[in-house]
């Protein structure tokens, strides 16, 4: 029997209306609470941000609103709210909204009490999953998580994506002590959620399933849970999209983003993260989603002949026709299904189509990560990225 190591403390609430118990669940914690959250002027947003107050209200917890967050969360925006958090005296952080809202409650969390941050000393130092670094603050704020999009995973996960702006960089960080300590996650809250922005968090979701499960610290029980939020995305992505008021695969995405969060928290990315978040340094207007979709096609190009094993039970996955034939076989037929699967959900777009220039990707093959990334040789990389600009 293989060794590994696996680690999850956030305590999950899963269900549908499950979001009537986050005062209570908040109220644990603090009677005053910072809410994390996008702009408080959306009007598809607004009633369930009101919805929410009225719930911690109820509970006894007064809130203070910090509805800022943008997509790609900077350093900036970061540290408004830790002054906020400091100069209000908040004892909890309630996050509601999709990975940006739930990155940058995070980040507060970690940082609020570390004085003046040395940003890039942070770039340099957190990089490793699996590591156990010292606080930089004497102690975390404690975070519930309520994610409205079923893709990121970011309520169960220990990582933090950060936009450099100054550098035109976003970085990835990590901190064991990131986790939120409770997720409530309630389907009906992503029940309005257009099929654009479906498709793209739901392909994040994938993702993070296959990513972490190519990698060889991957354990039985990545694998495991990986497997099967990849088998519901496939299943039900392309429907959903169609049918969005769907309830049941509603749940079902929401429960893929769950597994896969919890499979890349303890297993990590692999390469279609980093090069996404440099194209996103970049091209900030252009979703991480989407970005991986676009890289999507070429990178199982060459991923398809590094892990035929892997790639092949994927593959039966979509077609499961394959399952009677060889692994090479059924690992070649994984980019085509991959098409497929992106023109069925409309996501099958080049960076070209979706508008970035020719200076930027001229600017994001520059990138001197590409020397330092472990994955796959400088000029595979590189070739991935040049070759997903025009199909």
């Amino acid at each position: 029997m293989e060794s590994f190591n696996f680690y999850q403390p956030t305590r999950v609430h899963f269900g549908a209306g499950r979001l009537n118990e986050v005062g209570r669940i908040v109220g644990k914690y603090g009677k005053k609470c910072m809410l994390v959250t996008t702009t408080n002027q959306e009007d598809v947003l607004r009633p369930l941000y009101d919805r929410v107050k009225g719930l911690l209200a109820e509970a006894g917890v007064e809130v203070v609103h910090f509805d800022k967050v943008v997509p790609n969360p900077t350093i900036a925006g970061i540290e408004e709210a830790i002054a906020a958090v400091n100069r209000e005296g908040v004892e909890a952080l309630l996050a509601v909204g999709g990975g940006s809202s739930i990155d940058t409650a995070k980040s507060i969390s970690l940082f609020h009490g570390a004085g003046a941050v040395d940003w890039q000393r942070v770039f340099s130092t957190f990089t490793d999953p699996f590591a156990q670094y010292e606080s930089p603050s004497p102690r975390t704020l404690p975070l519930v998580a309520v994610p409205t999009t079923a893709g990121t995973g970011s309520e169960l996960t220990q990582a933090m994506v950060i936009s450099d702006q100054e550098n035109s960089r976003k970085e990835c960080i990590f901190h064991h002590e990131a986790f939120a300590r409770e997720a409530v996650i309630d389907p009906e809250l992503m029940r309005t959620l257009p099929p654009r922005l479906t498709a793209m968090t739901g392909f994040d979701a994938f993702t993070h399933a296959f990513e972490s499960y190519l990698r060889d610290c991957a354990s039985p029980y990545t694998r495991t849970i990986g497997r099967k939020a990849m088998s519901l995305v496939v299943q039900s992505l392309p429907r959903l999209v169609e049918d969005t008021g769907n309830m049941a695969l509603r749940e079902n995405m929401a429960l893929a983003a769950m597994l896969s969060g919890i499979s890349l928290g303890n297993a990590a990315a692999t390469l279609p993260h980093p090069i996404s978040e440099i194209v996103g340094g970049v091209a900030p207007r252009l979703a991480h989603g989407q970005c991986l979709a676009t890289l999507y096609p070429q990178f199982l190009r060459w991923q398809c002949t590094q892990t035929v094993e892997k790639c092949a039970v994927v593959a039966r996955l979509f077609d499961p026709a394959l399952s009677g034939r060889p692994d090479r076989e059924a690992a070649e037929a994984l980019p085509e299904l991959m098409v497929d699967f992106l023109r069925r959900t409309g996501l099958y777009r080049s960076f070209e189509e979706l508008g970035m220039t020719e200076e930027e990707l001229r600017e994001a093959e520059a990138n001197p990560l590409f020397d330092h990334l472990p994955f796959a040789p400088k000029a595979v990389m590189v070739g991935i990225l040049h070759d997903s600009y025009r199909f």
